[in-house]
């Protein structure tokens, strides 16, 4: 309940990395203290849906898997496993492909940001593109 909780927060609060951390730490934390807890097909669904948000694939597919092996009736875990494949397929076919885009567009993609476009940031005294490489965190 504590693992539903922080992600319930993670998502109705800007998806905080804290909440996130919490979330992960109650689910482990339920299945060390309580067996019973383990063999709960909903924790894993619950926690694959957490790390499938995080980027966490592996992990994730990992947890649909255990809830699919733990509830052979329930469609759900088993659905969304193929949907996090299908998706996992497509974002491998558009990297290996580099998104379809031809030459000249890829450049014109990855190329410096028009001032115009960025519309009150671009004016005096805002902030400035900057390659890649020179961003940390911050506004």
């Amino acid at each position: 309940v504590l693992g539903n909780a922080h992600v319930s927060l993670f998502f109705a609060g800007g998806q905080s990395p804290g909440s996130a951390r919490r979330a992960l730490a109650a689910y482990a934390q339920a299945e060390r203290v309580d067996p019973a807890a383990a063999a709960n097909p909903d924790l894993h669904l619950n926690r694959a849906t957490l790390l499938q948000y995080l980027e966490r694939f592996q992990a994730a597919l990992e947890g649909l898997s255990r809830a699919a092996e733990l509830a052979p009736g329930w469609d759900e875990p088993r659905k969304r496993h193929g949907h996090l494949l299908d998706f996992l397929s497509r974002l491998c076919g558009l990297l290996a492909n580099k998104g379809k885009l031809r030459g000249k567009r890829r450049r014109g993609l990855a190329g410096p940001v028009p001032l115009p476009l960025l519309g009150p940031l671009g004016g005096a005294g805002g902030p400035r593109p900057s390659p890649l490489s020179a961003l940390r965190p911050g506004p």
